[in-house]
């Protein structure tokens, strides 16, 4: 499969973990199918450009929390994907926070079944 097709898929899927998540996660919504795919490839992006280098700058925090801050930057990058795409809304931290673990753990779980 090609680079670019599996990105297309890895972001719809991710688009389907978080329809599902935003229904159980009080604070986050989503408008319609096309906002979360957008969403997906954004934070994608975003996660894939930023989270290494937030993650070695904060070391000293990654560190002394037994990487538990880790949680957090992806956190932060979940809410600047929201400030990004229109059609998506995270009411604060803690709904980011609860959003992006169950989305990347659905995600993973999503990806085990397909074997994708």
């Amino acid at each position: 499969m090609s680079p670019l097709m599996s990105f297309l898929v890895h972001c719809l899927l991710y688009a389907l973990s978080f329809m599902l998540v935003a229904r159980v996660v009080p604070g986050i919504t989503i408008r319609s199918y096309g906002s979360a795919v957008l969403f997906a490839a954004v934070f994608a992006i975003l996660d894939g450009l930023l989270f290494s280098a937030l993650a070695v700058v904060t070391l000293p925090l990654v560190i002394l929390t037994l990487g538990l801050f880790l949680l957090v930057i992806r956190a932060g990058l979940f809410m600047l994907a929201d400030k990004l795409v229109s059609g998506v809304e995270i009411s604060g931290f803690f709904p980011a926070l609860l959003g992006s673990v169950l989305t990347g753990a659905l995600n993973g779980l999503i990806r085990w079944v397909v074997h994708f």
